[in-house]
């Protein structure tokens, strides 16, 4: 149904009931094209019943003249006129023969009456109790056709009254982009939703900023933000303006219990998103700065380190998605940036700790020791302070510290020789070697070569002594740990004693284990019978029964030397036997007289 026009309405005719003489009841054919089966009568069949069997009582309207033979023991049923049918048509229909009398919608055509026979006087007689079931029937269909015609009524009413709600305008229940637009003509909704989005777009800001109170703004016009307004507007236009009748009615009936609710489509281009994003990148990323380390001779090991700095990096790719669903929904918004710190690829901490101490070793020189026994530890000790031994290399001790001649600065001392003490040039420089051998096995240096004393010493424990001499004993180490190693000495007095230092700065084991020995005596050796020297000089005694102690001789020892290694807390992780010394006993010695007293 087109716009404006009214809905057709059925006609439905309503069926006459023909008075019902007293004589023998006359057969009442109905002829309407809506009546029902039930409301057919042919004889004694139903109007149904005779449909199925070829003997429909309808007579064709006006647009069909062809006449049927009238079957025996049948009467032709009634023409059905239409409505404002020609009067040639209503002359045709009074041709037939018969009783007839005309009505509102039909004729009813009266039977010619039949001789009555006895049966036929018998069945008047219960004419009364058909009559009142014709009656009753007529009027059971007269009040169904009544209230059937008032809901059809009805219906068209409230089909027109639902239509007209939306004469050009919107129906109720739909809404764009939350705007209600009942009542609104297409321009008007069109107006007010291109003037929401417009407001929506110029209102629209997305503040990105930094926690140093720097900060950026994207706008829709940045985005080349724009709304296809038409596009979702002539969807809900269609909704009970397109279709038939019975189509518009049907979907605004559904829009009342669903309202429909659409969005205009937003159109942007991200493009220039990534575009700021990356700007912003470059301006908040910052790379880090790394240490370093620089030669400096006042310093030992010989380095200075300047500070590594920090840097920082924003993530875009996660931020991207983020701006992209505040664009999506057209909310504004804040977004704080948090860069990612960014650790320099060498810190300050990282290279000082490639060269760390390793281990520090001293002795104390005896307080009773002869005066050039000082000297020369002093000298020798000096002779390493900032010794540089780079990796796989092998130090001799003899040819750092030199030959012990005068003209090294050595001088002359009590030392050991062949088991005795006597005096020689370099006297004490074996105490320099044994502080030296163990801060060279505290710090997990390989030791290439060490002779033990002859006799214990006693500064360090016994079997932990390194002797030395000129071109004949030496100590030997090697750098096994693939890195520098930084030697510092010093030779200091602390409360009446005087010390010397050996300490070691280079790699870290990379187990971060440490080392030391440990002495565990095994056997004693006790002292030996006495020697007697014969004085002939005289120099000490002279007669034999005088002896002069020369020396007071010396306990033997069988010493086992442990390797202990520990953790970086100092804690024992195991042990090993790595040698074993032997000193030798000395016995005590005299000298003798060798004259004879006068009795």
């Amino acid at each position: 149904m087109s716009e404006g026009q009214k809905p057709q309405r059925r006609r439905r005719v309503r069926p006459q009931i023909p008075e019902t003489p007293q004589e023998e009841p006359r057969r009442i054919v109905v002829s309407h094209e809506d009546a029902p089966d039930w409301m057919v009568s042919a004889g004694d069949v139903t109007g149904a019943a005779s449909r199925r069997v070829g003997g429909s009582g309808i007579i064709s309207n006006g647009t069909d003249k062809r006449k049927k033979a009238p079957t025996q023991g049948k009467e032709p049923a009634a023409v059905k006129q239409p409505k404002n049918a020609p009067a040639e048509d209503v002359q045709q229909e009074e041709a037939i023969p018969g009783p007839r009398r005309k009505t509102d919608s039909k004729v009813v055509r009266m039977e010619p009456e039949k001789p009555r026979s006895r049966a036929g006087h018998k069945k008047q007689k219960k004419l009364p109790i058909a009559k009142i079931v014709g009656l009753s029937a007529a009027g059971i269909l007269l009040v169904a056709a009544l209230v059937s015609g008032i809901m059809y009524f009805n219906h068209l009413l409230d089909i027109k009254r639902t239509l007209d709600q939306g004469n050009n305008v919107f129906y109720p229940n739909i809404y764009m982009n939350g705007i209600e637009l009942k009542g609104k003509t297409l321009d008007e909704a069109a107006a007010e939703v291109t003037n929401q989005v417009n407001s929506l777009i110029s209102n629209f800001r997305v503040t990105l900023r930094t926690q140093d109170g720097r900060q950026w703004v994207i706008t829709g016009e940045d985005l080349k933000m724009n709304y296809d307004v038409a596009d979702q507007l002539d969807q809900v236009w269609s909704i009970g303006h397109t279709g038939s009748s019975a189509e518009r009615y049907e979907q605004v009936k559904a829009i009342e219990e669903n309202p429909v609710s659409r969005y205009t489509t937003l159109r942007y281009d991200l493009t220039s998103i990534n575009q700021i994003l990356a700007q912003i990148k470059a301006e908040v990323d910052e790379p880090a700065i790394n240490a370093t380390r620089v030669d400096d001779d006042t310093k030992w090991p010989p380095y200075s380190y300047t500070d590594d700095v920090p840097g920082q990096t924003l993530d875009v790719s996660g931020l991207n998605d983020y701006i992209s669903g505040l664009v999506e929904r057209l909310e504004s918004g804040t977004v704080d940036l948090v860069p990612t710190p960014v650790t320099a690829a060498v810190t300050r901490a990282e290279l000082e700790g490639r060269i760390v101490k390793l281990a520090t070793y001293e002795t104390a020189i005896g307080a009773t020791s002869h005066e050039g026994r000082f000297k020369n530890i002093q000298v020798g000790t000096e002779k390493f302070n900032h010794l540089v031994v780079h990796a796989g290399e092998t130090v001799s001790f003899n040819k750092v510290a030199g030959k012990r001649t005068e003209l090294n600065g050595y001088v002359e001392a009590p030392e050991i020789a062949y088991g005795e003490y006597v005096m020689g040039i370099g006297g004490g420089i074996c105490q320099v070697s044994s502080t030296l051998y163990n801060a060279v096995v505290n710090a997990g240096i390989q030791v290439v070569t060490r002779v033990q004393h002859s006799l214990a010493s006693n500064y360090v424990p016994k079997g932990q002594d390194a002797t030395v001499s000129d071109g004949r004993l030496d100590f030997v180490f090697k750098n096994n740990t693939n890195a520098d190693l930084f030697f510092e000495t010093q030779y200091y007095k602390k409360k009446n004693y005087w010390y010397t230092q050996f300490t070691i700065y280079g790699r870290p084991d990379p187990n971060g284990y440490t080392y030391k020995m440990e002495s565990q005596v095994r056997e004693e050796v006790p002292l030996p019978e006495p020697t007697y020297i014969r004085d002939t000089k005289a120099q000490y005694v002279v007669y034999t029964d005088e002896t002069y102690q020369i020396s007071k001789g010396e306990v033997g020892y069988i010493v086992d030397v442990y390797l202990v290694t520990m953790d970086n807390r100092g804690l024992e992780l195991g042990r090993k036997l790595w040698y074993t010394d032997n000193y030798k006993p000395r016995a005590p010695s005299y000298y003798v007289g060798v004259t004879q007293r006068d009795k």
